[in-house]
């Protein structure tokens, strides 16, 4: 069985991935799902200078000081950014990656770099005070009106600096094995786009037919290609 952890995506928290971390359990696998600095139940640690280079260092302590390896390391949207990084920097106690609709990092450049002028005018657009980005329409997620309530409860501010960091290195897509799934129905053409470079640079590439935030809209099916990609891994491996 595999050792999963879940990194969340922007404006959200460990709280997203709940209901696939479950499934995954009654399978038989450990899951992990730490929350980033200012996010979800550490809301309250919100601060400006919160960036990128956090949130890596928030992962990577998570692995350090719960003494993880051979793990399963799981992104969904922003986060693309995240397990890069930790990918380069700890390959060695990875299984695997599996990318859920993420971004995929690009050698020094940052979210917006990668994104483009449309994502720099989003920004602008929802930017709180000096530091803060609030959250995207629920339409971007791609969680419905039914689960609207409870979704946008839960989300939190974002610091604007986390967007604007550039990846801390160049990016070797080679580092680690990879997975990609790709959400066909993503309101956002860049990150559609994604799979495209996902395929370019060998990974395997999974669709799922649902909108950007599967594990709140699709958990029994995304939990179920997580399974399938780990075994898939084994077998490549054996």
């Amino acid at each position: 069985m595999a050792k999963f952890l879940f990194v969340h995506g922007a404006f959200q928290g460990a709280w997203v991935w709940r209901e696939v971390s479950d499934i995954l359990q009654s399978m038989g696998h450990e899951t992990h799902i730490p929350t980033l600095s200012g996010c979800g139940y550490l809301h309250h640690g919100g601060r400006e200078g919160i960036d990128l280079n956090t949130f890596i260092q928030d992962i990577s302590n998570y692995i350090y000081f719960e003494e993880l390896d051979d793990v399963v390391l799981v992104g969904h949207s922003y986060s693309g950014l995240i397990c890069g990084a930790i990918m380069m920097g700890t390959p060695h106690l990875l299984h695997q990656a599996i990318l859920v609709d993420t971004i995929i990092p690009q050698s020094n450049r940052s979210f917006v770099d990668t994104a483009g002028e449309a994502f720099r005018h989003m920004l602008e657009s929802h930017r709180v005070g000096n530091w803060k980005i609030k959250p995207w329409p629920l339409n971007v997620f791609g969680v419905p009106e039914s689960r609207g309530p409870w979704f946008s409860a839960r989300l939190c501010d974002f610091p604007e600096s986390a967007f604007l960091t550039p990846f801390p290195s160049e990016f070797d897509p080679t580092c680690v094995p990879v997975s990609f799934i790709t959400c066909t129905a993503t309101a956002s053409p860049f990150i559609r786009a994604m799979a495209g470079k996902a395929r370019s640079f060998g990974w395997s590439v999974t669709e799922l037919n649902s909108g950007h935030c599967p594990m709140v809209t699709h958990p029994q099916e995304l939990a179920a290609m997580l399974d399938t990609a780990v075994i898939a891994q084994a077998g490549s491996a054996a």
